[in-house]
């Protein structure tokens, strides 16, 4: 089967297309044959070494397609039957992956209407998206939200989302002015740069701060938005894109009256794999329901590379999906 995969970490240039053979399913596990394959930043992170991986490696986090094969214990899927799944193990750039049945939906019933290119661009975000406000923001009616990295694909639901829980206030930053300027397109009611938060969060949120911030950044950003917070605001780290983190005393939290939450997709599939499912089929039918609308961009197999760099290099402007056919 082909596949995209690199054998040593680094930048973009370390992507190959190669001839790999195809897995089996192990137990509790299904096969998915490849239709799409999303981009994720996490496949940024992990070519580039930020965390440990198995070389050589296929990145590839989420996934459209039909069950190829069932594992060994796994119920309520057939073969044939069209799926999205989050290979957690990834290996999702290919034309077949093996992936933990949990991790899987059906695209039926409610989701029939789902485009697999849909399906495949949102599968990590939606599920993130959802965990993250409905679990560890708690989001609700009249909450004021900062999202930062609001131009990425992440960034791209979680105004929305913010915005159908009933926030009264959603702000969307950003690197750069035109960064900022594509972060609009997403539902936000202002976006803004990161440069020019510290100076428009008491305009915009009469005095009072945000009840949550959306943290993907890390880096000095992390520490610049703690002053931002509302009294018992909620800081959310659900990324690290800067890979640089900042430590943090408990006796801040104590002090300033705030609760610092995260939100890890694999973190709570380990713990509770009900809770993740969940999770990606509410994510999906907001999808399919028209709540959340990615804007994607289709590539081939040539383009990866291009991909990957764009996203690394914060020029994305579009969450980037593999045609594998």
């Amino acid at each position: 089967m082909r596949a995209v995969r690199y054998t040593r970490t680094g930048g973009p240039e370390v992507l190959e297309l190669a001839d790999l053979p195809a897995p089996a399913p192990g137990p509790g596990e299904i096969t998915v044959d490849v239709t799409h394959a999303g981009i994720h930043f996490a496949d940024v992170m992990f070519r580039r070494g930020q965390f440990p991986v198995t070389l050589p490696a296929v990145p590839g986090l989420e996934v459209a397609g039909t069950v190829a094969a069932l594992g060994a214990g796994v119920h309520g899927l057939r073969v044939g039957q069209p799926v999205a799944a989050v290979p957690t193990g990834f290996g999702g750039n290919a034309e077949r992956v093996a992936t933990p049945a949990a991790t899987a939906v059906a695209l039926d019933g409610p989701l029939a209407g789902l485009d697999p290119l849909h399906a495949a661009a949102t599968a990590c975000n939606a599920t993130t998206a959802v965990g993250t406000l409905r679990g560890a923001a708690r989001t609700g009616p009249g909450d004021r939200v900062l999202v930062l990295g609001a131009a990425g694909g992440l960034g791209a639901l979680l105004g929305r989302l913010a915005t159908a829980h009933g926030a009264a206030l959603t702000v969307g930053a950003a690197g750069t002015p035109e960064r900022a300027a594509a972060a609009a397109a997403h539902g936000y009611h202002h976006t803004l740069t990161y440069a020019e938060l510290a100076d428009r969060t008491a305009e915009l949120t009469g005095g009072q701060g945000f009840d949550a911030v959306i943290d993907t950044v890390g880096g000095e950003l992390r520490g610049a938005v703690r002053p931002l917070l509302a009294v018992f605001g909620r800081h959310v780290v659900i990324g690290n894109a800067a890979d640089r983190d900042t430590t943090l005393a408990a006796n801040e939290v104590w002090y300033d009256s705030f609760t610092l939450a995260g939100y890890n997709m694999g973190g709570v599939l380990s713990r509770r794999p009900d809770l993740f499912r969940a999770h990606l089929a509410e994510g999906l039918r907001l999808v399919a329901d028209g709540t959340l609308r990615p804007h994607v961009e289709e590539i081939g197999w040539d383009g990866v590379a291009t991909a990957h760099a764009r996203l690394e290099g914060r020029t994305a402007t579009a969450k980037y999906v593999l045609r594998t056919g």
